[in-house]
């Protein structure tokens, strides 16, 4: 049977796991491309989708950036998965970071039309 120091260590050790999984700093690289059953009227949002998007978790904080501006925070959703909602061009794109999968994703959706990108960590 476990003595109570041990105890209260593991209790220790317990309650500082959540902080030392949010001190570590992420950055992964993704390069979307758009779903192959997309209609006509996303090819709209591709110049601007289908570039390197970085994503980036450093000191609990999320972000995912873009060249031509896009740059915006990001919300832990659920553990290891973290969304926002851009707007471009009258659309709100929803984006989901899933750094729980392997490899880690990178989704964007326009749900009016159906639209939709992918791509996996470089």
């Amino acid at each position: 049977m476990p003595s109570l120091k041990q105890a209260a260590l593991a209790v220790i050790a317990i309650a500082l796991l959540p902080s030392v999984v949010l001190a570590q700093d992420i950055s992964a690289r993704f390069r979307l491309a758009q779903a192959p059953g997309n209609i006509q009227g996303c090819i709209a949002f591709d110049s601007t989708l289908t570039r390197v998007h970085t994503f980036t978790l450093r000191n609990g904080q999320a972000e995912v950036k873009a060249a031509g501006g896009l740059d915006d925070k990001m919300k832990l959703v659920r553990p290891n998965v973290y969304a926002t909602v851009l707007a471009l061009g009258g659309a709100h794109l929803d984006v989901v970071a899933d750094l729980g999968a392997t490899p880690k994703t990178l989704t964007v959706t326009e749900k009016n039309r159906g639209c939709k990108w992918f791509a996996t960590a470089e």
